[in-house]
């Protein structure tokens, strides 16, 4: 599940969008481009990008962990990217591969609906955080059908808790969740269903 949900996440990203020129004899950042170079993420790499200011590589070895499904090696890497270098190098890269990480978490709550919901917020509001600050990059293009898949598969989520407690005899948070599909997800299937279900159930 993580393997497919990391390639799901990963699906028409290019990788790091520049590779900056490292001088011969810096010799702490030997074994990290050797790691990169190899696809390895552990914690090794980590530490030792933190050690240096190499903020290319931090971004190459962040791709390379999100790869790998190493959620908190691209948080470590990159969660404060922008205040630990000087003018760094593409931070709405940055930013893009933080937010891909959190959609990756969201992917991988697909059994847990009410996980799901609170990973799901926190990935559309990553992206939404990412549109506002980065409107010209080159990535938003990507960020609306991404928010959008989100926010259907969040609506399924709510459905199914709503069907969940209805079938549990529980027809109060039954309804309210059906009614609060009906107000927050018109727009998505999930919302259109609990509009349809709150139709054909109104109670007297």
């Amino acid at each position: 599940m993580r393997v497919y949900a990391v390639l799901l996440v990963l699906a028409g990203l290019a990788g790091c969008a520049g590779t900056g020129s490292q001088s011969a004899d810096e010799a702490g950042l030997t074994d990290a481009r050797a790691k990169i170079s190899l696809g390895r993420c552990d914690d090794g790499l980590v530490a030792d990008l933190r050690r240096h200011k190499a903020p290319e590589l931090e971004q190459q070895a962040a791709y390379v962990c999100l790869q790998q499904g190493e959620l908190e090696a691209v948080e470590k890497l990159l969660k404060d990217y922008s205040q630990r270098h000087a003018s760094p190098p593409y931070p709405d890269y940055s930013a893009y591969l933080l937010a891909l990480a959190q959609l990756t978490r969201f992917e991988l709550s697909a059994d847990e609906p009410l996980k799901r919901l609170q990973e799901g917020r926190k990935a559309h509001t990553q992206f939404a955080e990412f549109v506002r600050s980065y409107p010209e990059s080159e990535y938003r293009n990507e960020v609306a059908p991404r928010m959008h898949a989100v926010l259907e598969l969040m609506a399924q989520a709510e459905y199914q808790l709503a069907t969940q407690a209805l079938e549990q005899g529980d027809g109060q948070t039954g309804i309210a969740r059906m009614q609060y599909l009906n107000r927050s997800y018109s727009q998505t299937a999930a919302g259109r269903d609990a509009t349809t279900w709150l139709s054909n159930n109104q109670q007297d």
